[in-house]
């Protein structure tokens, strides 16, 4: 079976990633969105995830039973990430901060995966992932724009909001789209923009 998830992150880097979590986390608990304790209920072997909770209907509307899956829950992670990495194609727009120019212009799906693509085309994609891994291991990292040639940090490319480049997500698998009055409530508690994103593997 396949898995879906959607995943919140603070727009950027937050102070205490970590204190800051364990607040989210409480409310959500304070709220019944969660269990209180941790079990075997997201997608990892590493970590463990909490549980949907008696009200956690609240939060997406309608109830789809999603307890009848064994993953369902909660993933929380407060370390640096590119969240969403594993969905980012050259469809994604990443901006250069200078110019404006899209990093991917001129890339279509037909040639992408037709493998139609030139060499050209397929560096200024490959290229991005080493400073994806660079920055989630607290290097320095940098991209330079293949139309202006001027070299920026690698968090100042603006992109369409499928990546997340932060130090805190909430990764709710296999649940249903959270309304729109949830994620207003979440983003008051984060205390900041929020990035939104869907995912499918």
């Amino acid at each position: 079976m396949s898995d879906n998830y959607i995943t919140i992150c603070p727009a950027k880097e937050v102070e205490n990633s970590e204190e800051l979590g364990l607040k989210i986390l409480k409310w959500l608990q304070a709220k019944e969105i969660i269990e209180n304790e941790l079990s075997d209920c997201i997608l990892s072997t590493s970590k463990k995830g909490y549980k949907p909770a008696n009200k956690h209907v609240d939060a997406i509307g309608f109830d789809e039973n999603i307890l009848r899956l064994q993953v369902c829950g909660l993933e929380i992670t407060t370390e640096r990430e590119v969240f969403n990495a594993g969905a980012f194609n050259p469809f994604t727009k990443l901006e250069c901060p200078h110019c404006k120019t899209n990093r991917f212009e001129g890339i279509t799906p037909q040639d992408f995966y037709t493998e139609n693509c030139t060499e050209e085309q397929l560096d200024r994609f490959n290229s991005v992932f080493p400073e994806f891994d660079k920055w989630s291991n607290n290097e320095s990292a940098s991209l330079t724009c293949p139309n202006c040639l001027i070299e920026s940090d690698l968090t100042n490319y603006k992109t369409d909001g499928s990546i997340a480049f932060s130090n805190l997500g909430f990764t709710f698998w296999n649940w249903a789209d959270l309304k729109e009055e949830f994620l207003k409530e979440l983003t008051t508690e984060i205390g900041m923009d929020i990035v939104r994103m869907n995912g499918h593997l």
